[in-house]
């Protein structure tokens, strides 16, 4: 198993770790958790648009957010991240955070890549020649909108970065209240 492969597999456990990390070095203040918040709920909503979209193993997501990036529920995370470094309040945390999710992100999404193109072959190709891969793009798309359904959202277990996010930010909030 490749070092990538490995990430892939434990990336929610190394996400926790990495989060634990950054949560420890953090110095919130009132000003930071409130200029953070906006972009964690940002990012949670584009996590949760996306995962309204994806049928896994069964089509290529293409509609909805999948029409302007291949890679939107990253991209959520990505804001996710960026909003609790912002609410941490340190460089540490950022240069942590950006080395960590582009470390585990960059194999995840080369790996699930290359089975895209095993399981969907010149439609996935098609696909990567017109979508950008993470930043998306906000023009026109050729895709449709698609239909978003709540119940992908419930069956990928969305509610449990909802929940991850309201313990991160209660725990920063505790932190900030404990400072001296």
């Amino acid at each position: 198993m490749s070092f990538f492969e490995i990430v892939r597999r434990y990336r929610i456990v190394l996400s926790g770790l990495i989060g634990a990390l950054l949560i420890y070095l953090s110095r919130p203040t009132a000003v930071s958790l409130l200029a953070g918040l906006p972009l964690v709920m940002l990012g949670e909503a584009i996590r949760t648009w996306s995962s309204g979209h994806i049928r896994k193993n069964k089509e290529l997501a293409t509609d909805g957010p999948y029409a302007h990036t291949r890679n939107p529920l990253y991209l959520g995370s990505f804001g996710i991240g960026l909003g609790f470094v912002v609410m941490g309040n340190s460089l540490w945390v950022l240069f942590i955070f950006l080395f960590a999710f582009g470390l585990v992100y960059w194999g995840v999404i080369r790996s699930e890549e290359g089975y895209l193109a095993q399981v969907f072959g010149s439609r996935f190709e098609q696909y990567i020649r017109t979508v950008p891969c993470f930043f998306p793009r906000w023009r026109r798309s050729p895709y449709g909108a698609g239909g978003f359904g709540w119940a992908l959202v419930w069956k990928h277990r969305e509610y449990q970065a909802w929940a991850g996010i309201a313990a991160g930010v209660g725990i920063l909030i505790i932190k900030m209240l404990a400072a001296p």
